[in-house]
């Protein structure tokens, strides 16, 4: 008979990692694989795994102790005429994902990404002036190397 092997076990938030994405990524670093060769561009989902305790996790198997600098979460209200969720969360991800590692190249494409990109509104969505504060602070931040 096989042997169980524990999984290991993320907090579920609201607006967290996907869970099934995660857990395919994680029994891939258990079963061998380097994790420096995978890719850790997970989806947010409306109930996901916590983000913090993932990416904390990844960089520890990559043999870093944690992530460059530990992001605050991000708060967003939802409003009545906001920005659309999905598309600003998938936008929001990859500014931090840039913000977090040292590839400039990376650097290069979120910082296109927020001067380029035009996030749709809905009736219901995030606050735009939030969502425009922290990409206007990602931008410079982005900028300034």
């Amino acid at each position: 008979m096989p042997t169980m092997r524990r999984m290991v076990e993320f907090e579920v938030v609201l607006r967290g990692y996907d869970r099934h994405e995660v857990d395919t990524l994680v029994r891939a670093i258990e079963a061998g694989a380097d994790p420096q060769r995978l890719g850790s561009n997970l989806t947010v989902v409306l109930r996901g795994y916590d983000r913090q305790q993932v990416d904390g996790w990844i960089a520890r198997r990559r043999g870093g102790a944690s992530p460059r600098r530990a992001e605050p979460p991000l708060e967003l209200s939802v409003v009545l005429r906001g920005y659309r969720p999905a598309e600003t969360d998938a936008l929001i991800t990859e500014v931090r994902a840039a913000l977090a590692g040292d590839d400039p190249a990376r650097r290069a494409a979120a910082a296109r990404a927020i001067a380029e990109t035009r996030l749709p509104v809905g009736l219901r969505g995030y606050d735009r002036g939030a969502v425009n504060a922290f990409l206007r602070r990602a931008a410079q931040e982005l900028a300034a190397g």
